[in-house]
C-alpha cells in the first residue's frame, strides 16, 4: 500500500478540506503516482496521518468513488479504479483529440486566416510599436455622439415602471422602434414599406446570415461583388454556396457580367450588393445597372441582398434612392445597421424584406438568440422620435466631409494621382492609389514607420494576388488635426 503525499498547504486554496484532499489524490492519480487496482490507505489511516476528521478523509473518497478514480471493495478497503474515466485519466489523449477537433473547425470555417486582422480589425487593437495614427475603417466618431441626450433617454427607459420591458419581446424585435426604421427608411432612402416589413436583429451581419441560411444550400450559387465585402463572403462559404464574382467598375457590379453568367446557364440565389458605396472601392452603383439588375433579378428568380451599410454619409450630389426603394417586384432584402451612425456596441440592425420572409426570419431566429434586447431598442426609437437620431447624422455628415476634404486636399497637393479617380461621393474609409515607384508592402511599412496604420484590402478580391496596387484609409474616427498629421505624415513617407 503507497502512501498518499497529500498536500494541504500548497498551493493555497479556498476549497473545502475534503475537496483538496480529493483534489490531491486525483492529481496522484492522473499522474500515474497512484497505478489502477493500487490500495489506498484506509480512511481511518490517512485521517490520523492528516490529522484531520475521519468523516472528512470518508468525504473525498466518496467524491472521488463517484468519479470513478476510487472504487471501495467490501471487506477488502478502498482500491484505485481499474477502469479509470478515461477522458481525464489520458489528459494527453484528450489534447490530441482535442487538436483533431481543432482542424475540423478551422477547415470547416469560411473565414481565411488573415480576415480579422485585414478586414474586422480586433477589439481595441494594439498599433504596432511607434505607430500613434490608427486610420481603422468603418469607425464612427464616438467622441461627437450626443452622450448626454442618450443618457437621458436610456435613464427614463430604466425609470418608465413597465416590466413588460425586462421579460421576453417579439422575435421581430420591439415594435415602436421597427416602426421608427420603416418611417425613417420612406424618408431617407425612398422605401415604400411599414414594421410588419421590418425585422430588429443584432447587427447587419445577422441579417445577412439569416437570409443566407434561409435561400442558400450546399452547392447553390450566389453572386458576389469583386472586389467585395468578406463578412458576406465568408457566410455564403459557411453555407457551402458556390460564390460567383462579378467584377466592379467606377460604376459598381457589372450587370453586363450578370446577364452573361445567366446566359450561360447560372441559375444563382443571390447578389450581394453594396451599391450606395462599394465595399472597398466607394463606387455608386450607376442608375443604369440598378435597374438592369433589378430586372434581371425579376425574370431570372433570384434576390438581391442590398447591404446599405454608410449610406448615410454622402457628401456630393443628391441622395440615391436604394434599390430596396425601386424595387416592384419584391426582389430586394435590404440591411442595415446603426453601428456606423450611433456607434458600434449598440448592435442594432435590420432587414427589410417581403413579409413571407421575414416570417421565416423569425422562425430562423429562434434557434440563435430569440429575440434583440429590448432595452436598446425603445431607447434607440425615443432616441428617432424627439429628433435626435436625424440631427446628430447631419452634425456628423458635416464634420466627416470636413475631414476628408482635408486629407483630400493634402493629397492632392503633394501626391497627385494617389486619390482615386473619380473620388467617390461619400463613405467613411478612401482606397488609395500606391505610388508607382513603391510597392503594396513598400506603402505599408512605409506608413508605419511614420507612425500611420493603413489597410491592405486585397484580401477582398477573388483573386488577391491580381489585385492593384491600393491601400485603404478610414478617415471618420480621429479628429481633423488628427486627420491632417496622418496626410502630411503619409505625403512624406510616399513621395
Amino acid at each position: 500500500m503507497p502512501d498518499l503525499l497529500v498536500d494541504l498547504e500548497t498551493p493555497k486554496s479556498d476549497a473545502p478540506l475534503y475537496q483538496r484532499i480529493a483534489d490531491s489524490i486525483r492529481a496522484d492519480v492522473l499522474a500515474g503516482r497512484l497505478r489502477r487496482g493500487e490500495r489506498v490507505p484506509s480512511t481511518r489511516a490517512l485521517a490520523k496521518e492528516l490529522r484531520v476528521n475521519r468523516n472528512t478523509v470518508a468525504q473525498a473518497y466518496d467524491q472521488l468513488v463517484g468519479e470513478g478514480f476510487l472504487e471501495g471493495r467490501h471487506g477488502s478497503g478502498t482500491y484505485v479504479a481499474r477502469e479509470l474515466p478515461q477522458a481525464n485519466f489520458n489528459a494527453r489523449g484528450s489534447r490530441t483529440g482535442q487538436q483533431k477537433l481543432k482542424r475540423v473547425a478551422l477547415a470547416n470555417s469560411p473565414v481565411p486566416p488573415d480576415f480579422y486582422s485585414h478586414v474586422l480589425q480586433p477589439e481595441d487593437p494594439v498599433p504596432p510599436p511607434g505607430v500613434d495614427i490608427d486610420m481603422r475603417l468603418g469607425a464612427p466618431d464616438i467622441s461627437a455622439f450626443p452622450l448626454r441626450q442618450w443618457r437621458r433617454i436610456v435613464g427614463n427607459q430604466l425609470l418608465v415602471p413597465r416590466r413588460d420591458r425586462m421579460n421576453y419581446g417579439s422575435a421581430y424585435g420591439l415594435q415602436e422602434l421597427r416602426e421608427q426604421i420603416a418611417a425613417y427608411l420612406g424618408r431617407a432612402r425612398g422605401i415604400d414599406c411599414d414594421h410588419r416589413n421590418v425585422l430588429v436583429t443584432c447587427g447587419s451581419q445577422q441579417g445577412l446570415w439569416l437570409a443566407a441560411s434561409l435561400l442558400v444550400g450546399a452547392g447553390d450559387a450566389v453572386m458576389l461583388e469583386d472586389p467585395g465585402y468578406m463578412g458576406a463572403r465568408s457566410i455564403f462559404k459557411a453555407m457551402k454556396a458556390r460564390t460567383v464574382g462579378i467584377p466592379v467598375d467606377q460604376d459598381g457590379a457589372d450587370a453586363g457580367v450578370v446577364a452573361k453568367r445567366l446566359a450561360e446557364g447560372l441559375q444563382p440565389k443571390l447578389l450581394h450588393l453594396t451599391p450606395s458605396h462599394q465595399y472597398p472601392t466607394g463606387a455608386t452603383l450607376s442608375a443604369a445597372r440598378r435597374m438592369e439588375l433589378l430586372e434581371l433579378a425579376s425574370s431570372n428568380g433570384f434576390m438581391i441582398v442590398e447591404d446599405d451599410y454608410d449610406s448615410e454619409y454622402r457628401y456630393e450630389g443628391r441622395p440615391v434612392r436604394a434599390l430596396a426603394g425601386i424595387d416592384g417586384a419584391g426582389a430586394v432584402i435590404y440591411v442595415g445597421s446603426f453601428s456606423k451612425v450611433m456607434y458600434p456596441a449598440l448592435r442594432v440592425g435590420y432587414v427589410v424584406a417581403p413579409e413571407w420572409l421575414i416570417e421565416a426570419m423569425v422562425g430562423l431566429r429562434w434557434h440563435i438568440d430569440f429575440m434583440p434586447p429590448l432595452l436598446e431598442s425603445a431607447a434607440l426609437a425615443q432616441f428617432i422620435v424627439e429628433g435626435h437620431f436625424e440631427r446628430h447624422l447631419r452634425r456628423m455628415r458635416t464634420l466627416y466631409a470636413e475631414k476628408r476634404r482635408v486629407f483630400n486636399a493634402i493629397m492632392d497637393e503633394y501626391l497627385p494621382g494617389v486619390l482615386p479617380d473619380p473620388i467617390p461621393a461619400g463613405g467613411m474609409k478612401i482606397m488609395l492609389n500606391v505610388p508607382s515607384h513603391l510597392t503594396c508592402k513598400q506603402a505599408f511599412d512605409r506608413a508605419l514607420d511614420a507612425g500611420v496604420r493603413v489597410y491592405d484590402q486585397s484580401v477582398c478580391y477573388f483573386e488577391p494576388e491580381l489585385a492593384p496596387k491600393t491601400l485603404t484609409i478610414g478617415f471618420t474616427a480621429l479628429p481633423v488635426e488628427t486627420v491632417k498629421e496622418a496626410a502630411h505624415r503619409l505625403a512624406r513617407a510616399w513621395a
